[in-house]
């Protein structure tokens, strides 16, 4: 009788719908190395196997977002996300339909710091505009993640944006590095972060999207020659640790990484598209947690490996709806678009459109 390969007997158990009895071979026979599961090609078939990391399977909502192409979440089920705070898993949300900014941060500063205006809105009559004039850097606004988005044994975070840029972010004739936060999740339980104190698993953390822009450049996705691009960043205690599953890693410091999909999709000025950023938080003292990136529901980053935290009570606190440029000394006003916030404890998914 010809050897019959763990592969092979996966294959056929999974094809007359023993899913869960391949879950336990896969657990007791060996690790898999993506908590996707391997992809193969047989017969046509594209397999993906349980995910399991470490022997250790992930609970089901973890497996939302992976498929290949869009992936739709939660606000599927709201068309223009109209009824979407209804939702049990949804923390907070803003569409601007108020003609005002409703959602609550610290010191009301989003609100404070956004135009709310009756053009070029993403979904239905408004959005939510914001502009970086020479010299101004702008400011970080927080909204308080609440006590009951921590009742999950493994808690994940979620924060979707969809945001639109103008052509005038460019640096002019320089080509100068530019950057722009964009938003994430933090754990900021001293009401900071910075000042140059790195995360030791007991203090601060984050996952975050920054855009970034340079040149010169003749691709044809260059903005009058200067390219952008939005990427996953987090600060962490332990970023050498962390494994790039999609994408690619770059470790900037002893706890910072950036990581960038692979190949880049570039900022599409004037067009609208949906980001979402996700913190899958860690086993206290164990490497299991995750950091996510999606653009329009199509994954771009995925980090696994990640140990956040060290203790039990280093929860997330806030999302960051960011409004900070990272360079300050360009002669034009920058502006920027924003539409359908969505924050929750479940996959957002993009909008469903009409």
């Amino acid at each position: 009788m010809k050897h019959i390969t763990h592969t092979k007997i996966s294959l056929i158990v999974l094809l007359i719908g023993g899913i869960l009895i391949l879950a336990e071979t896969v657990h007791a026979s060996f690790t898999m190395p993506d908590i996707r599961g391997d992809e193969a090609n047989t017969d046509g078939f594209d397999i993906y196997l349980p995910a399991v990391l470490n022997g250790e399977r992930l609970p089901d909502h973890w497996m939302d977002g992976l498929d290949p192409g869009v992936n739709w979440g939660l606000a599927e089920d709201y068309i223009n996300d109209v009824g979407i705070t209804n939702n049990p898993y949804v923390l907070a949300a803003e569409d601007f339909e108020t003609g005002a900014v409703t959602i609550p941060t610290e010191d009301n500063l989003y609100s404070l710091h956004t135009t709310v205006i009756d053009s070029l809105a993403y979904t239905r009559n408004y959005a939510g505009q914001h502009s970086w004039p020479q010299n101004y850097n702008g400011i970080t606004t927080r909204y308080q993640i609440p006590v009951t988005a921590h009742q999950d044994a493994r808690p994940a975070y979620f924060v979707r944006t969809c945001m639109n840029f103008d052509d005038s972010f460019h640096p002019g004739e320089s080509f100068a590095p530019v950057g722009i936060k964009g938003f994430g999740i933090s754990s900021e339980p001293d009401g900071g972060i910075g000042n140059g104190v790195p995360c030791d698993g007991t203090n601060w953390y984050n996952a975050q999207i920054q855009f970034v822009g340079w040149g010169p450049s003749a691709k044809p996705e260059a903005n009058d020659g200067f390219l952008w691009v939005g990427h996953l960043y987090s600060y962490n205690p332990y970023p050498y640790d962390a494994v790039p599953t999609l994408g690619t890693l770059n470790i900037t410091s002893s706890y910072r990484f950036s990581s960038y999909a692979n190949p880049f999709q570039y900022l599409d000025f004037g067009g609208w598209h949906c980001y979402e950023i996700g913190l899958y938080l860690n086993t206290p003292g164990q490497f299991n947690g995750e950091a996510r990136f999606w653009i329009d529901g199509v994954l771009q980053s995925r980090v696994t490996h990640m140990r956040y935290r060290d203790i039990e009570g280093l929860l997330p606190t806030d999302v960051h709806l960011n409004l900070y440029r990272t360079t300050e000394n360009f002669p034009q006003t920058m502006v920027r678009w924003t539409d359908n916030i969505v924050i929750a404890t479940r996959y957002i998914g993009p909008v469903k459109r009409e």
